[in-house]
């Protein structure tokens, strides 16, 4: 089976994400994506929505979608959460099977800088998500010694692991989770930015009111 991880801090969920993962689903023919919720981000600000908002919130945008499954993997754990625990879980989950991570290229040009970089890079297909014109050396973000590692195969690259690093190109919308928060925060409408089950949630719990 392939698994592919799409993982976030969902601050709220927006169509945006949606529409990347099922892209990412489509182009990679996977056969289960699982939306990650983030707990503690160890590189970036606390999220404004709780935890269990948050998820709440990712569950009202999925359902009825069976190719997306929401995971709470992530805010079970304690501390800050690494994606090398998370890829470490799924693929113990899924049998030893690699997963394929999609990234967002401004999360890519962060790689040196996360937890043991090069161990994420030989345990999952590292898929990049980016957008039509926008060009990315999929290299030169790697870390050394593991960039020295690869060679080049069909239009990405192989890991001696087998993990294999790619892009693929999604379709932008131009819909951020800050833009979403400013407008609630403001009292202005954010109606079709997000699914309407989340529309509706929102403005019931009075999130992103300060």
């Amino acid at each position: 089976m392939k698994i592919g991880i799409f993982g976030g801090t969902f601050d709220p969920v927006h169509l945006a994400h949606l529409r990347a993962a099922e892209e990412f689903a489509e182009n990679l023919e996977l056969d289960r994506i699982l939306m990650i919720v983030s707990g503690v981000p160890p590189h970036r600000a606390s999220p404004s929505a709780s935890a269990a908002q948050r998820f709440e919130m990712l569950n009202l945008a999925v359902e009825g979608n069976p190719l997306l499954e929401i995971s709470d993997m992530e805010l079970k754990r304690e501390g800050p959460h690494y994606t090398l625990d998370t890829v470490r879980q799924v693929r113990e989950r899924s049998g030893g099977s690699m997963p394929f991570l999609a990234l967002g290229v401004d999360a890519f040009l962060e790689i040196a800088m996360w937890h043991k970089p090069e161990e994420v890079l030989a345990q999952a297909h590292l898929v990049i998500l980016t957008r039509p014109g926008f060009e990315t050396d999929l290299l030169s973000p790697v870390p050394d010694p593991a960039r020295e590692k690869y060679r080049a195969q069909g239009q990405g690259f192989l890991h001696p692991s087998g993990a294999t690093l790619r892009k693929i190109e999604i379709t932008p919308i131009d819909i951020s989770s800050s833009l979403i928060r400013k407008l609630a925060a403001q009292g202005r409408s954010f109606r079709y930015l997000v699914p309407e089950p989340v529309f509706d949630y929102i403005r019931a719990k009075g999130i992103y009111r300060f």
